[in-house]
């Protein structure tokens, strides 16, 4: 059981705590009934990365499940966040209400593996879909990048770039949500460093912390030159390796991107 006043010392959330109505009986209700269940969860992860690593394109799969402090910091949160609404937290409803029980990361080597990727991940779990794929993108990213997706939504202002999918397991009376985040091997670089050392931080020093920013920002937009050189370093090989192709426009164009790489385009 967690001890409810080193918990708040943690979090730094005793006042959210109060103003989310929630009784502490009833978050440690729910935590029972959490680890009650997370060998289950640990045993449906597994399966679930075990099937998504096998998938084409997939480079590597990373996953986590949610510790049960984390979910009770989440679920207060939320309480606060939907308090003007009729949703309710208590262990009957938690599971529905928490997306990201199970969370998982699937890793692509070329930017524009997202497409096959997001075509085999929407057949195979259409059907356990919460809500639309999310295409979550940073201020200043262009959308165009992602031109073949449809029936998705896009979700500007968020410190990463991924495509999220929200799918529900629920088969022999377990129901388990799992977020399923892709995204390249570059973008999973950089978002580690800005995790590591932005992400929910607090700076005293003010000049500190906008230069972290700043340089964060420089590092994400390199990621991105990064992803586009790949991709160009893929079409030139394939031309070369497929006689049938004698389109110049690759050279011609990628001689471009290049160019406005260096220029800083």
């Amino acid at each position: 059981m967690i001890n409810q006043q080193s918990f708040f010392k943690e979090y730094k959330n005793e006042e959210m705590f109060y103003q989310s109505g929630l009784s502490w009986d009833t978050l440690m209700d729910i935590e029972q009934d959490y680890n009650s269940k997370l060998d289950e969860f640990k045993r449906i992860a597994a399966d679930y990365v075990n099937e998504i690593g096998n998938l084409p394109h997939v480079h590597s799969v990373k996953f986590r499940i949610k510790d049960s402090e984390h979910l009770i910091e989440k679920i207060i949160r939320k309480a606060v966040e939907y308090e003007e609404t009729d949703i309710r937290f208590n262990k009957d409803t938690y599971l529905i209400e928490i997306t990201d029980i199970i969370g998982i990361r699937a890793l692509y080597v070329f930017k524009s593996d997202y497409l096959p990727l997001h075509k085999v991940i929407t057949s195979n779990y259409k059907k356990n879909f919460c809500e639309k794929p999310q295409v979550k993108l940073r201020e200043g990213d262009d959308k165009k990048i992602y031109q073949g997706l449809k029936n998705v939504e896009f979700q500007y202002g968020v410190d990463y770039r991924s495509i999220h999918y929200t799918i529900r397991h629920n088969e022999d009376g377990i129901m388990v949500p799992i977020e399923i985040q892709t995204r390249s091997i570059f973008e999973e670089g950089w978002s580690e460093i800005n995790h590591k050392l932005l992400y929910k931080k607090e700076y005293f020093d003010i000049a500190e912390e906008a230069l972290l920013k700043k340089t964060s920002s420089v590092l994400s937009s390199l990621a991105g030159d990064c992803d586009t050189l790949g991709d160009l370093m893929k079409s030139i090989a394939e031309r070369e390796e497929n006689v049938d192709i004698l389109d110049d426009n690759v050279l011609i164009e990628g001689r471009s991107i290049i160019d406005d790489i260096i220029m800083g385009k």
